[in-house]
């Protein structure tokens, strides 16, 4: 990816969904800058993902050009342009599964662009707001980073999707092949779960008195 394109994926963040069938319309008709938009526009937040549920940087690069081989490839059988991003999810979710069945990932620590990804779930983690709270933040974010990584695999996926990447609660059910009831219950389990162990690490009074 060259600077410019990179610089073209931060600031298009945010994409309407006559936008994105528009793209996706061009994509299909052959266009080669259509697809290098979709790319700025998702590769970051599938990169993410995909980093989440395996813990490897490495791999979450390579199955992430995977994702967009195949979805290049396969985007003729898209029948509906505005649900392209639970569609790409699941390529992607599919591809981890098919490489990573049956292993734990081993997770890394995280840096740089990936650190701002955690900050919501830190707003989700604990209700601490006072200036106590910037200094448990590095301690909080490897905390909650090893704690999603714990988490149970059908857990973990809604829980990325859900609090990280923000998606609905009907695109993670596309995503995840679940019902909307079940992946609304896992969703609330796994919160349960973060918020129940980041507090047991701060401990009973819920602030600093128990850290030092």
């Amino acid at each position: 990816m060259t600077d410019k394109s990179r610089g073209r994926r931060k600031a298009s963040a945010v994409i309407s969904a006559d936008e994105l069938d528009a793209l996706v319309t061009r994509v299909k008709a052959g266009s080669a800058e259509a697809f290098e938009r979709l790319y700025g526009i998702y590769g970051r937040r599938i990169i993410n993902y995909i980093y989440r549920m395996t813990g490897s940087r490495a791999d979450a690069e390579d199955l992430t050009q995977d994702t967009f081989v195949q979805a290049h490839r396969k985007i003729s059988t898209l029948k509906e342009n505005r649900k392209f991003q639970s569609w790409l999810f699941r390529i992607a979710q599919n591809l981890v599964y098919q490489k990573y069945r049956g292993k734990r990932p081993q997770f890394d620590s995280i840096d740089g662009e990936e650190s701002q990804e955690l900050s919501d779930v830190q707003k989700l983690a604990t209700p601490m707001k006072s200036p106590e709270a910037g200094v448990l933040a590095g301690e909080l974010e490897e905390m909650v980073e090893k704690v999603i990584g714990e988490l149970p695999e059908k857990y973990r996926e809604v829980f990325v999707l859900s609090a990280i990447h923000k998606l609905s609660y009907q695109e993670i059910s596309e995503i995840a092949g679940r019902s909307l009831a079940a992946v609304k219950s896992d969703i609330h389990r796994a919160r349960l779960k973060v918020r129940e162990k980041v507090k047991a690490y701060l401990g009973k009074d819920y602030g600093m008195s128990n850290v030092f």
